[in-house]
């Protein structure tokens, strides 16, 4: 699907997502780190994709740097190797604990993908972190909070419930190859999909493709939204959204 992406007066990356033979085009606008501006933004031909290149003003120890980033590809191999980090490294080999080579990102705190697990942001000290577990297939870099929000709910091509107060107290989502799932009808109300099964103790959570319920906190509102938050380094994919609403 056709993106076109520029960089804002205040900093945002903005993006306008359209699809050309049904008219339909979506905005979306992205911000990154505490303070952090992005200048400028291109697309550069890479193989089969167009890859997105930034100019991102950064404040590190105390002085802005202007580093040049690299937007990573959402192709990956497996949930270890999929990079949903801002200004990240990713360390590629045998078992470690201590990772550096971070100086880049000298006192700001990191997220912190292992081997696929989520581990606990940490503040960079001495351009390194140091985990609780060896991991072999490591990305460390600024965290993303993803958000998505529904239209108002109505009830089929005529509007219907436009102008009613409404309940909604449960949605549906198909999600394709995701993890880390939480909605809600506001963004303070978020309740997170149980997402474990069967996997062995100590390992991370499968990446879940399918539909899934999660129950909301109900309330009669006016519009009838739905927040989906993704605040971890981890994969979100929405194909579809359903509720159960009462008018």
């Amino acid at each position: 699907v056709p993106t076109v992406w520029a960089a804002s007066s205040n900093g945002k990356l903005l993006g306008l997502t359209y699809v050309p033979e049904q008219s339909i085009g979506a905005w979306h606008q992205h911000d990154t780190g505490d303070g952090d501006r992005f200048v400028s933004v291109c697309a550069v031909p890479e193989g089969n994709e167009d890859v997105i290149y930034v100019a991102v003003q950064r404040e590190i120890d105390g002085d802005t740097l202007t580093y040049v980033e690299r937007l990573a590809t959402r192709h990956y191999t497996s949930l270890a190797a999929c990079v949903f980090l801002d200004s990240s490294l990713t360390y590629d080999g045998a078992p470690a604990t201590v990772f550096t080579g971070l100086d880049h990102l000298e006192g700001r705190t990191v997220g912190i993908l292992g081997d696929g697990a989520v581990f606990p942001e940490q503040e960079v000290v001495g351009g390194q972190v140091t985990i609780d577990a060896p991991c072999s297939l490591v990305t460390i870099g600024l965290p993303i909070e993803a958000d998505l929000q529904s239209l108002p709910a109505v009830a089929g091509v005529e509007g219907y419930g436009q102008a009613a107060v409404k309940n909604v107290n449960k949605v549906w989502l198909r999600v394709v190859s995701s993890s880390g799932i939480a909605a809600g009808p506001t963004f303070d109300e978020l309740v997170e999909y149980p997402q474990r099964s069967n996997e062995p103790l100590g390992s991370p959570p499968q990446p879940v493709t399918g539909v899934i319920d999660i129950d909301i906190a109900p309330g009669w509102v006016d519009d009838g939204q739905v927040c989906v938050r993704q605040s971890n380094p981890l994969p979100l994919t929405v194909a579809a959204l359903c509720l159960e609403v009462e008018f």
